[in-house]
């Protein structure tokens, strides 16, 4: 039994991408605003120097969820583009896997270097920016 592998599937997959933009990028760029604002938010709130300790501890949050995310959905797009079935499928896999070990790096990489991160405001802006992605893509669908 050997399988098929139907030939509409890339020009699905890949639809016009040069021209217009791809999704998940586009859900991306909404988590670059929610962890900006999240961050004016944490500086509104506090004071004096504890609110640019929490407005830039809240980005870094954002920026630990939107970055691989971000590296995640350019490599489904580069994946798309080569109108390749397999190399789809391996793309959304490395890049998942990707965006797991690069979250874990970035926390550790704060936990490591950087002594005076608000934490509340660093995991709460990341649960916040991860929310995002989740809910986005519900949006954004084209």
């Amino acid at each position: 039994m050997t399988a098929t592998i139907n030939p509409t599937l890339p020009a699905a997959l890949a639809g016009d991408l040069p021209r217009k933009t791809f999704a998940p990028l586009k859900v991306v760029k909404i988590q670059l605003v929610a962890a900006s604002v999240l961050a004016l938010l944490w500086w509104f709130f506090k004071s004096g120097d504890a609110g640019v300790s929490a407005a830039v501890s809240a980005f870094a949050g954002g920026a630990i969820c939107f970055v691989p995310a971000g590296l995640f959905a350019w490599r489904l797009r580069t994946a798309a583009i080569k109108q390749q079935h397999e190399g789809y499928v391996v793309a959304f896999l490395l890049g998942e896997a990707l965006k797991v070990f690069l979250s874990i790096a970035l926390f550790a990489l704060v936990a490591l270097k950087w002594s005076t991160a608000n934490w509340l405001a660093l995991i709460s802006s990341y649960i916040a920016v991860l929310q995002v992605y989740v809910f986005g893509l519900l949006l954004v669908r084209e």
